[in-house]
């Protein structure tokens, strides 16, 4: 899958494997580059090393909950966002992806390009959501210790925060559904206009807090 900008791990058992393979084959314009990781050492090298949108992990594979548990000791691993790989379709493995603090997952027999595609982008919109709402709380938290510090914030610098954090939310899923579209397809149009008008709307916001 050939967008180096939307790299995603892989570490699981070979019949998962063979299937996202599978999918790679059948679409090679993809916008997500798949690579598998070939130990839990190898995994957790290149999560610190590289830059990864979404990690795979097949919550069969022995070194499963390992990485679970380095993902929450180190920040770095924990903002790249988890698609569990579930054997079956059985309740305790979706238990289990849900306290493991997947975004999305996906069942064995359901792998093909369209599903595999599916939680992916699922997954790194819940990521990208979770920074924007981070990003709130901080503002928010920055904008008390002001007033307690004694130096009054601007109803207009509040709301110009909040209102910018939405627009890059917005700004951030029209670049993903983007790099889902053919460059011929009638709605990469709209999403053009939609990232165009995001940026109007930043650049707005700008002149308002312009003296």
């Amino acid at each position: 899958m050939s967008n180096a900008g939307s790299q995603v791990l892989f570490l699981g058992e070979l019949p998962f494997w063979l299937k996202i393979s599978q999918s790679i084959v059948e679409a090679p314009s993809s916008s997500f580059q798949i690579c598998r990781a070939h130990s839990l050492t190898d995994a957790l090298r290149r999560l610190h090393a590289e830059q990864w949108q979404a990690i795979l992990l097949d919550l069969s594979h022995p070194s499963a909950q390992e990485l679970l548990a380095a993902r929450k000791l180190h920040d770095e691993l924990d903002s790249v966002p988890v698609v569990a790989l579930l054997p079956i379709a059985d309740p305790k493995f979706q238990e289990a992806a849900v306290a493991a603090g997947a975004a999305s997952s996906l069942v064995l027999a359901d792998v093909n390009v369209a599903s595999l595609q599916h939680a992916l982008v699922t997954a790194i919109n819940a990521e990208t959501l979770r920074n924007s709402s981070r990003k709130v709380s901080l503002m928010s938290y920055s904008f008390e210790r002001a007033s307690v510090d004694g130096r009054p914030v601007s109803k207009l610098d509040a709301i110009s925060h909040a209102v910018n954090n939405l627009l890059c939310v917005i700004n951030a899923n029209a670049d993903i559904l983007f790099d889902q579209l053919d460059p011929g397809h009638n709605a990469a149009r709209s999403v053009t206009q939609i990232k165009k008008a995001t940026k109007s709307a930043s650049d707005l916001i700008r002149l308002l807090k312009t003296p």
